[in-house]
């Protein structure tokens, strides 16, 4: 699929193009109209050009396999979360196992179950990164062969 639909604004200033899907998208979501098939007419001018960046022009921050290889490392090393989440949770008392025939001891068993959440909460973000990291390094080592 190609950009074939003209971006025009109300003074006929040309913009470029953008893809059919986009440029329905903005008619939908009252941003511009369509003049013919494969012309539309922005609501408003846009404050910058219409192509996408790259990711570093719009980030500032220059991707490379060693910034990547340093963002696994922190990723890897970042584990103060777990060391203050065990420790809020011992401070915890334990609760009381209340009368004869309650169902023992339910805060020490939340306790647990909080820090299984937090660690499995923390860890699958960790392997989301890893895995955008892994692509990013598969992209980069690719454009350097």
């Amino acid at each position: 699929m190609e950009k074939n639909v003209r971006v025009l604004d109300e003074n006929g200033e040309e913009y470029g193009s953008t893809w059919p899907r986009r440029a329905r998208g903005l008619v939908k979501n009252g941003r511009a109209r369509f003049i013919d098939e494969n012309t539309i007419c922005l609501a408003a001018p846009p404050n910058c050009d219409l192509e996408a960046q790259n990711m570093n022009e719009q980030s500032g921050v220059e991707f490379t396999i060693p910034f990547i290889i340093r963002q696994i490392a922190a990723i890897q090393a970042d584990t103060a979360y777990l060391i203050e989440t065990i420790d809020k949770l011992a401070a915890m008392g334990n609760g009381d196992s209340g009368e004869t025939g309650s169902p023992g001891n339910l805060m020490g068993e939340a306790k647990a179950k909080a820090l299984g959440d937090v660690v499995r909460c923390r860890e699958t973000t960790n392997q989301m990164l890893l895995r955008l990291y892994e692509r990013m390094y598969d992209d980069l080592a690719g454009k350097n062969k």
